[in-house]
């Protein structure tokens, strides 16, 4: 006998669980989608991890999904070199906040093509509407924040926290749909949210929305903890433990 992969016969047995609904509930399209698991651990040898996204959904032949998975906020400072009196160096440092730390944009063609501009900026869709803002100090004013926001994209993007996957979302039979997500090793721990849109004529008229969490384990999950609960014995810790070790090699390298 024919054996397939779990995540098809879960496909399988949502698509059934949508066909048995009443028509009135296809009004504006249903929506169901789930990854293959709902926790990542980060342990000391992480290397990043590949989840399954699937589910399935009542569409007509032209409507789309998107999907945009998105990890903790965080702030972060940027600085711009000039040259004084010859010499490279910081002159211009601006912090923003509100910044997602990862960022990906799955989709079944380009989101542009999707969704109309109006409505992309309403429901926050996309690198240009993410709500950035700049905290008390920075050192330029309103006028430049796009000029940092596009450097920034750029930093993030080479980082691979920020990426828009355009055409990754396969569609099965017009009913069922799958992707890959990919989470690289330098992820943080937190809460990261998982929207699933579903569009129709450039609106979206569904969404499904799941939270996925990463977190640290094993000995990385210890190490993680006494750093931000015991700080200061931990900086203690940290320095005589470089000392002993600095000594040990130069006591070794004598003999």
């Amino acid at each position: 006998m024919k054996s397939y992969p779990a995540y098809f016969l879960q496909l399988v047995m949502i698509a059934l669980c949508l066909a048995a609904l009443p028509v009135k509930a296809n009004a504006k399209g249903t929506l169901v989608a789930d990854l293959d698991q709902s926790e990542v651990g980060i342990t000391t040898d992480f290397n990043g991890a590949e989840l399954l996204l699937f589910g399935a959904l009542s569409k007509n032949s032209n409507d789309q999904i998107v999907i945009v998975i998105s990890g903790p906020a965080k702030s972060m400072a940027l600085r711009r070199k000039g040259k004084v009196a010859g010499i490279w160096l910081n002159t211009e440092n601006a912090r923003l906040e509100g910044i997602p730390s990862f960022y990906h944009v799955l989709s079944t063609k380009p989101v542009d093509e999707i969704a109309t501009p109006e409505e992309r900026q309403k429901i926050r869709l996309g690198y240009e509407h993410i709500p950035l803002k700049l905290a008390a100090g920075s050192r330029i004013d309103e006028g430049e924040l796009n000029e940092w926001k596009d450097a920034l994209t750029r930093n993030m993007e080479q980082a691979e926290l920020w990426d828009q996957h355009p055409g990754s979302i396969k569609v099965i039979e017009g009913v069922l749909f799958r992707t890959n997500v990919i989470l690289p090793a330098n992820v943080i721990p937190g809460q990261y949210e998982v929207r699933v849109m579903h569009f129709s004529n450039g609106v979206m008229v569904n969404e499904d929305i799941s939270m996925l969490k990463v977190a640290k384990s094993g000995l990385s999950a210890m190490v993680y903890n006494i750093a931000h609960d015991y700080a200061p014995f931990y900086g203690i810790f940290a320095i005589i433990f470089a000392v002993a070790a600095g000594w040990l090699a130069a006591v070794a390298f004598r003999r």
